[in-house]
């Protein structure tokens, strides 16, 4: 008897607090699925519209909640013209030159050999600095003929490549360009984050030009005369100042500048911005990064070339167990040998894809102009003391902008818009159904402690 009256207070408590939920809540319809003086058949009725309502609310708050991951951002055309300055764009000029006499110097300091007395094994030896020379990070099996060669192993690739390219590495002074390694080998440059491939073996910028302000009234132009006095193809990378040269990247124009001509080439400079806005949002969600955003390991501040390197240096690294030589960063890494660089080359090292954002500020350039120019006939020999490269960059009028159409604050507003509309709750709901639940939870310790006693 005494454990029946026990079970009908408990039943009884359990009641009163679902009515009082029922009767608390301001959610459409709950109230009518407590009432007793209903026939069971309405209250089953206010039960499927309180579900029916719940399911539509969270619906919507899904599709905004996907519109908001997807598609937060949406861009727009603003006026430029007359109101911005811009950073002249940089430069990278690389080349594969390198005579006879420079290689036969290499070859007598690194392996001893003579070229007069053993033309055989410096002929050898020559081929094999002609390959690490027009040596890429996409030709790694141009060298497979020196695979087992044991003589090529432990040598530093880019003291070799400066001795053989020094006839034309930068000496006057103010330097323009400053040497730098590449993925498409020993090349010169005029990039702000050059000690990420200073070929000298730290991690320091090395001096170049300063950075020119370029605006719609002042002049926008370089003049350069590349490898006065030699003669050697030059190929030409065009890049934001504040980037690494990456060849193939969609923000690196190539322009094959041939052996002998001058050129005069026109780029225009297109313009992406954002809004302040902007920052707020996610990384994941925005789909692009601000240079204090880094979260790479071996750089800093972020730019998506040196977010690419990064990415190549730590695959390298998992796959072979070293990275190429032409990578400055990391340098606790081991550098791989000709058996290493064979080893990225079978195991297609290239073809994992980069998940690298843009800047959600940035500039990129095409050539909208080239006029070229050579000395006349085969017999003018004057073209390499007259070879000039001139670059002028056009300023846009209009340019792009990143601007939030659907902010966190947005994202709050349609939720609550949402719930309302459908069920009629607010935060002012949410909070009451918190305070009472916990309300019972401290009652229910509360009795549970008072009947332990």
């Amino acid at each position: 008897m005494k454990s029946k009256n026990i079970e009908t207070k408990q039943a009884d408590n359990f009641h009163n607090w679902t009515a009082e939920l029922a009767q608390e809540s301001s959610i459409h319809g709950v109230p009518y699925m407590a009432r007793r003086d209903l026939h069971w058949t309405e209250r089953l009725f206010w039960m499927a519209i309180v579900l029916a309502s719940a399911y539509y609310a969270i619906n919507s708050c899904l599709a905004q909640w996907d519109r908001f991951r997807e598609n937060p951002i949406v861009y727009e055309y603003e006026y430029l013209f007359a109101l911005r300055n811009f950073t002249f764009l940089g430069v990278t000029l690389c080349t594969s030159f390198a005579d006879e006499k420079s290689m036969e110097q290499v070859i007598n300091q690194t392996w001893g050999v003579n070229p007069r007395q053993d033309p055989e094994k410096a002929n050898y030896y020559k081929e094999f600095l002609r390959v690490l020379n027009h040596l890429q990070y996409k030709t790694f099996e141009t060298l497979r003929p020196f695979e087992n060669d044991t003589s090529l192993d432990n040598l530093n690739y880019v003291s070799i490549l400066l001795k053989l390219q020094e006839r034309i590495l930068p000496s006057e002074i103010p330097v323009v360009m400053a040497p730098i390694i590449t993925e498409a080998g020993l090349c010169q440059t005029t990039s702000q984050l050059n000690r990420y491939g200073n070929p000298y073996g730290k991690i320091e910028n090395m001096k170049v030009s300063e950075v020119k302000t370029c605006g719609f009234f002042s002049d926008c132009q370089l003049m350069h005369k590349p490898f006065n006095t030699i003669k050697t193809h030059m190929y030409l990378y065009l890049h934001d100042v504040n980037e690494l040269m990456l060849p193939n990247d969609l923000r690196t124009i190539f322009f094959d500048a041939k052996v002998l001509s001058s050129y005069i080439i026109g780029v225009m400079l297109h313009s992406i911005s954002a809004d302040r806005e902007v920052r707020n949002l996610p990384v994941a969600y925005r789909k692009c990064r601000y240079e204090d955003e880094n979260d790479l390991e071996y750089y800093n501040p972020y730019h998506p070339s040196l977010c690419r390197l990064e990415c190549r240096i730590k695959h390298a690294l998992s796959l072979c167990n070293c990275k190429p030589y032409f990578y400055v960063a990391a340098p606790e890494a081991p550098v791989c040998n000709i058996t290493g660089m064979l080893c990225l080359a079978r195991s297609k090292w290239l073809e994992k894809p980069c998940d690298c954002f843009p800047l959600c500020r940035e500039n990129t350039f095409n050539i909208v102009q080239v006029e070229e120019q050579n000395g006349g006939d085969d017999k003018y020999s004057g073209q390499e003391f007259e070879r000039t490269l001139i670059i002028n960059m056009k300023l846009p009028k209009m340019g792009m902008k990143r601007r939030v159409v659907f902010s966190t604050d947005q994202l709050i507003m349609s939720f609550g818009g949402a719930i309302g509309l459908f069920l009629g709750a607010s935060f002012m709901t949410i909070y009451g159904l918190i305070y009472l639940f916990l309300t019972f939870i401290a009652y229910k310790c509360k009795h549970s402690l008072f009947k332990k006693q």
